[in-house]
């Protein structure tokens, strides 16, 4: 790689894409909605981490299309969110639509769009600037119109695409493994413990290979369980502790918080974005999460999502960080009556979370649902496996979770590479030969 700046220029976006707004559909008009053209949402690209998106939650119809601003985009247009918030960004791995919450580029003259996407990732900041508004900041088309990039030529946007994209390609692979082995893991769970087809002596499904059943107050169950709650299988919860954000001479105790927005992120195979507190001594004795641990989001829930979502503390999660893990004191943290118990549990309380039974466990207003998680330990009955069953399960999560630590270290190493990469590309500092 060396140094060349001399071939590049600074251009306005408009001499390098069309810029394309979107719209919605009238909601009351039910023939405008769930057709077959994807309609994409800010909403959608929340914690979306793929370079390409295909479709979002909702689907609008060609009349819907037809009656509105919405505009129908051809494959590789970059959707970049403008309002609510600024900055997300993705490119149409097909034929789709937006919402008005996007300004959309069609690229012209043959301009590489996964150049563009990291261009634009680039120079964020200075997308973000050009934002005004009351409500809320937008940035309008005008204004975007007339940013100012510097643009290589069409071979150097080819090169520096494909070096970037070829690791962002490897990360998505890697997040999209970790994610087939926690859904096999879920398809193990149910079909042991719900479906009661776990491996018999013989190596053969239970239920199905004619394995003997016991009548029990929630139907048949295998001989040999027994029916319980969730709080068989606990030790003790409690609450989280939120601290404070500076030092003094109780608060002294420095302590990285895991908060309910950080679940998703690390039950998907990321970090998330865990803050630093500070804490009294006697509490850190008290809180400091340990290996098995089980952090439930008791609080914070919307009418549209459930409480419920669940972290389980590993040694690979704990070493990750460099300083002592608490959870706020919006969640919960479980701790069992054995360790091998905290596997079993976990896929459990994430069963349970999908099959979407913590709605019936949930009080508070409109805007903010609480889980009443005494109630779900206490009320909520379950069959409950002999232990060595649970042990062979959780032998086979625990392999699970080797390979998806694995892959999480590998994706935070090309995460640096392409940190490192991208500003020096960007800026025409190197050149790839």
């Amino acid at each position: 790689m060396s140094s060349n700046n001399n071939i590049w220029k600074k251009l306005k976006i408009s001499e390098c894409a069309e810029i394309i707004c979107g719209g919605t559909p009238s909601t009351s008009k039910m023939e405008y909605w769930d057709g077959n053209i994807p309609w994409i949402t800010p909403k959608d690209l929340s914690n979306y981490n793929s370079m390409y998106i295909s479709k979002g939650n909702r689907n609008i119809s060609e009349l819907g299309l037809k009656n509105s601003s919405a505009k129908l985009l051809p494959k590789n247009t970059i959707l970049l969110t403008t309002r609510a918030p600024i900055g997300y960004i993705a490119i149409a791995k097909n034929e789709l639509s937006t919402n008005q919450g996007f300004k959309s580029l069609i690229m012209k003259d043959g301009n590489i769009p996964e150049f563009f996407y990291y261009l634009l990732k680039y120079n964020m900041d200075s997308i973000k600037n050009l934002g005004n508004g009351t409500t809320f900041m937008e940035v309008n088309s005008t204004s975007l119109k007339k940013l100012e990039l510097n643009i290589p030529p069409l071979e150097e946007q080819k090169k520096i695409a494909s070096i970037l994209s070829s690791l962002d390609d490897k990360i998505d692979l890697n997040n999209r493994m970790n994610k087939i082995l926690e859904e096999m893991a879920q398809t193990i769970f149910k079909e042991w413990f719900v479906n009661f087809n776990f491996p018999s002596e013989e190596g053969k499904p239970y239920k199905d290979s004619g394995g003997k059943m016991i009548e029990s107050e929630l139907g048949a169950i295998p001989e040999g369980w027994r029916v319980g709650t969730i709080n068989d299988l606990i030790l003790e919860t409690f609450t989280g502790d939120w601290g404070k954000d500076k030092k003094d001479d109780k608060y002294n105790s420095e302590v990285i918080c895991i908060r309910g927005a950080d679940i998703a992120e690390i039950a998907k195979g990321f970090n998330g974005n865990p803050v630093n507190r500070f804490i009294l001594s006697k509490n850190l004795i008290n809180k400091k999460l340990q290996i098995g641990d089980i952090i439930i989001e008791c609080s914070g829930g919307s009418p549209t999502q459930s409480t419920g979502r669940c972290v389980l503390i590993t040694e690979e999660l704990l070493t990750n960080f460099d300083k002592p893990l608490i959870c706020t004191n919006f969640c919960r943290v479980i701790k069992l009556n054995e360790i091998y118990l905290s596997y079993f549990t976990y896929n459990l309380l994430w069963y349970l979370y999908n099959t979407n039974l913590f709605f019936l466990f949930e009080n508070g207003t409109t805007g903010i649902k609480n889980l009443d998680i005494n109630s779900l330990f206490s009320r909520h009955f379950i069959a409950i496996p002999n232990g060595e069953i649970i042990k062979k399960f959780s032998k086979i999560y625990s392999n699970f979770l080797t390979h998806i630590y694995k892959k999480k270290k590998e994706n935070q190493k090309l995460d640096s590479i392409r940190d490192t990469l991208l500003p020096k590309l960007m800026s025409g500092e190197i050149k790839i030969k």
